[in-house]
């Protein structure tokens, strides 16, 4: 059996989605004759979710060592600030004018992330565990991006074969890219470019994302360096339990809205729809599952939707099924700037095997919708589009089979992972 030191800070009990592929190998991964051992961190600042550590398996090594003591001596400080007595409030200062380099988004000021201060602790880790299990292959899972330097530095040391797996892309993020000033781009850009020469190979979580960083790469690095490995779900993963029938007609978005994934085209969509159907509030819901800030709010109530919207709070991933099987419609709504990416509550939608509703201009998830008979994709701009597909849905669907969302399960993730490690240690 072939071993692989896991590089991921993301892994339970963090409860971030970022977790979910490393605990998918880690799963998965022994069936295909490997054996991952994992670098994790702690879960400072980060949201826990300890439900999920009983979904690792208990002869998985998994060492929290990669985030140190900086950063929760750091959080203990500020935590103390926080809790002194407030100090009287001195008038405020009139705001200085920035230079143009200057981000409005601090945390794209450097090309790295907030893990930039555990490097030193990840480096220590890394080199134990090597030195311990004798790993054949080293697979960083990013982001966070700063372990990308821990991985390259060990690779290089041990002379180890190095896989580069992107959950999303870096470089040839085009909205991410313009909120980082010049110099940024300029450091991640050759940063990046010296990561993947020195890979054995580049994992891209879309076939649109490795054929971007193809060519991108073009003339520079073989295409065979990159391939695509898709995100997936893991029915093991899921708690038993049943779905809670429903009066209303629901459209449920499991997660919240956030930049780079805005409700306005779902909201617009939904709102013809009760309208071109004749339906009143208690007789369709749109469910958004985890919560909704208040901006957001107003603009459903601003569309007329008040009444038929039900705001709940977060579920706990492992107590998800139910939820998403209880709905009518599971949404799904990407933006037209991120073309390259598929979220990954898909790969859940599709566990459920319950009618989705895709408002995107991604072809790609066009395509998954299609092949596997799950449901249908609206144009995200078309608002009349989008009640058509509702509609549509609504009167007639039909659950797909268990082998049509198979290629989407975390076996066979586990299996193309599989081999590109052999490919990488053949190399």
């Amino acid at each position: 059996m072939g071993t692989v030191l896991l590089i991921s800070p993301y892994f339970p009990p963090m409860g971030v989605s970022g977790a979910k592929r490393a605990l998918h190998l880690v799963r998965n991964l022994p069936a295909e004759g490997w054996r991952a051992i994992v670098l994790a961190a702690q879960p400072v600042n980060e949201r826990p979710d300890p439900s999920q550590l009983a979904d690792v398996p208990p002869e998985a090594v998994v060492d929290y060592g990669f985030n140190g003591r900086v950063r929760p001596l750091l959080r203990a400080w500020s935590e103390r600030r926080k809790g002194s007595k407030p100090k009287e409030k001195a008038p405020a200062k009139p705001a200085r004018p920035r230079p143009d380099w200057w981000p409005q988004d601090a945390s794209f000021l450097t090309p790295f992330d907030r893990y930039l201060l555990d490097v030193p602790a990840g480096l220590r880790a890394a080199r134990r565990l090597v030195r311990a299990h004798r790993p054949d292959v080293i697979h960083v899972s990013a982001d966070p991006w700063s372990p990308l330097i821990v991985a390259r530095q060990v690779s290089r040391e041990f002379k180890l074969p190095l896989v580069v797996d992107f959950r999303d892309p870096w470089s040839q993020h085009a909205g991410k890219m313009a909120l980082r000033p010049a110099p940024s781009q300029a450091a991640l850009r050759a940063f990046e470019a010296r990561l993947f020469a020195g890979a054995a190979r580049v994992v891209l979580n879309t076939e649109a994302c490795r054929d971007a960083y193809v060519a991108a790469y073009a003339g520079r690095l073989p295409a065979d360096r990159f391939t695509a490995i898709r995100n997936a779900f893991d029915e093991g993963l899921f708690a038993p339990g049943e779905p809670t029938p429903r009066a209303a007609f629901t459209v449920a978005y499991f997660g919240r809205f956030r930049r780079f994934v805005e409700p306005d085209a779902l909201f617009d969509g939904f709102s013809r729809f009760v309208r071109a159907e004749g339906l009143a509030p208690g007789e369709a819901a749109l469910q958004i599952i985890g919560g909704m800030s208040a901006e957001h709010r107003e603009r459903a109530v601003a569309l007329g939707l008040d009444g038929y919207l039900e705001v709940t709070p977060p579920v706990p991933f492992r107590h998800s099924l139910p939820v998403l099987q209880s709905a009518d419609v599971l949404a799904l709504v990407i933006n037209p700037e991120s073309h390259l990416q598929i979220p990954g509550k898909l790969y859940d939608y599709l566990a459920a095997r319950r009618p989705i509703l895709a408002v995107s201009a991604n072809a790609e998830v066009d395509a998954i919708l299609a092949g596997t008979r799950t449901g249908l994709a609206a144009r995200h701009g078309d608002a009349a589009d989008i009640a058509e597909k509702l509609r549509r849905l609504r009167a007639d669907f039909r659950p797909p089979s268990a082998d049509m969302v198979e290629p989407f399960s975390a076996r066979t993730q586990a299996k193309k992972m599989a081999a590109v490690y052999q490919a990488a240690t053949r190399r």
